[in-house]
């Protein structure tokens, strides 16, 4: 009896040597990860060990358990040639195994990666320990995406858009980059934040929207070096109103109605300024009558004058408003009507008017033309042209004459008179009748033009020495 009590307490104290023995070789890592193919994956780990081996140079290696139940390298922290080499240059550690952190990093995951992981530390005096339970890694397809957060987007103002992703694991960082629409560049600033064991990778766009990018997407995508993904948002810009088209206005059964038409985001609200009244929405104020419909960002609202006025016209604005501006358009009601045959008629007969008096304008100048081209062919003759006085006109009798240049003769000394130079004397039958003598004592003076002949060079000299000349008749 005695020897079996003995025998109990023995086995108690062994179980609590082996117990306690057990607390100092100690790890603290979960039973499952996940990872996403293409991205990294993080074992967590945290390991203990007998205080007396504390100053002790240590190796940390990490096994993978393939399904043969063999155990393959996936890291060793001293010789990285041990390294099974599908994992060579893709696994680390994330700490530091004299701190006791044993937390593995695998870049670049892969569907071959699965399966069960282990880690093992051995110390230079021989003293080694496996820390089991294994932890289960599974992949899974690359999912994540990165987040953007919406902000007001107002046209014409620079804003920042941040789009944000966030990992748990520190291997290969991911790469955040923009597609933007036509025409919206903007600056880009990136930066990395950890909270606990999250990493938040952020990248900051800043740009300036106008009003064509409305309805346009912008995206993030976030890349590693095989998988990425992206998130789009669709830009939803605010703006002031702007007309859709003219004011316009129209005469039709129910009276005169005027159109007006904007868009805005927000929609805008729609008002008719009248002389004496606002109207906005559906309202009716004495002979005016508005409406008014919403689609979308347009605002249409419509304006009636259905009675008459004593006013000849009468002005009415339409505007539009919404937080970001304002716009406004003017129409004039025209209410009574005017007599637009009378503008007619006027109108045709201004018309005839003008015509002729082109036509008149036309014809003058061809006789100037006309006029202009005889003159440059007379010029070209070589006549006398002579001109009687008017008293001479009477003579319609036929002479012989003698035709003497007083300018041009020369005085005889021998004969003391007169005597014509012999160029410049013709004589000659004068007129259609030659029977009917004439008088010697008759004496007629005329002008007469000499148009001097064309040089040897071709061009036609015009002299101005014509004088007057003495005409004696001479009987037959």
């Amino acid at each position: 009896m005695w020897g079996q009590t003995m025998i109990g307490k023995s086995c108690l104290l062994l179980l609590l040597l082996q117990a306690g023995l057990m607390l100092e070789w100690d790890i603290d890592t979960p039973r499952n990860v996940t990872a996403q193919k293409g991205s990294c994956a993080r074992i967590p780990c945290r390991y203990t060990y007998p205080s007396k081996l504390v100053n002790q140079t240590r190796v940390g290696i990490w096994f993978n358990a393939n399904k043969q139940g063999t155990s393959l390298i996936a890291f060793h922290s001293r010789h990285h040639s041990k390294e099974l080499p599908r994992f060579r240059h893709r696994t680390r550690l994330s700490g530091d195994l004299n701190d006791g952190d044993c937390s593995l990093i695998v870049n670049n995951i892969r569907q071959e990666d699965a399966g069960p992981y282990f880690f093992r530390v051995e110390f230079q005096e021989m003293d080694k320990f496996n820390y089991l339970p294994e932890t289960q890694l599974y992949v899974s397809n690359f999912t994540d995406k990165p987040t953007i957060f919406p902000v007001e987007i107002i046209a014409g103002k620079c804003v920042s858009l941040n789009c944000i992703f966030n990992t748990t694991c520190n291997g290969t960082a991911p790469a955040l980059t923009w597609d933007t629409p036509i025409a919206a560049d903007g600056s880009l600033s990136n930066t990395v934040t950890q909270h606990g064991v999250t990493l938040s990778y952020t990248s900051v766009l800043s740009l300036t929207p106008s009003l064509r990018h409305q309805g346009q997407t912008l995206t993030c995508r976030v890349s590693y070096p095989t998988v990425s993904s992206e998130q789009t948002l669709i830009l939803t810009v605010q703006y002031g109103p702007v007309f859709s088209r003219e004011l316009e206005c129209a005469r039709r059964a129910e009276g005169i109605t005027c159109i007006c038409a904007a868009n805005s985001n927000p929609p805008g609200d729609l008002t008719w300024h009248l002389p004496h009244a606002n109207l906005s929405g559906n309202q009716t104020h004495g002979d005016f009558v508005s409406q008014q419909l919403r689609v979308g960002h347009l605002v249409m609202g419509s304006l009636t004058l259905t009675g008459h006025s004593e006013e000849e016209e009468t002005m009415a604005s339409c505007s539009v408003r919404n937080p970001h501006g304002a716009a406004m358009l003017k129409a004039y009601f025209w209410v009574k009507e005017r007599d637009f045959n009378k503008w007619t008629a006027g109108l045709v007969m201004a018309g005839i008017m003008l015509s002729v008096f082109l036509a008149g304008i036309l014809t003058f100048l061809c006789c100037q033309k006309r006029k202009t081209v005889t003159e440059e062919t007379a010029s070209k003759v070589s006549d006398i042209a002579v001109t009687y006085p008017p008293d001479a006109v009477t003579h319609q009798v036929s002479h012989n004459m003698v035709v003497t240049d007083l300018q041009n003769t020369t005085r005889d000394p021998a004969r003391g008179g007169e005597t014509p130079a012999p160029g410049n004397v013709f004589e000659g039958p004068v007129g259609r009748d030659t029977a009917h003598p004439g008088s010697t004592k008759d004496l007629l003076y005329a002008s007469i033009n000499y148009t001097k002949l064309p040089s040897s060079d071709g061009a036609v000299q015009r002299g101005e020495d014509t004088e007057y000349a003495q005409i004696r008749f001479q009987p037959n």
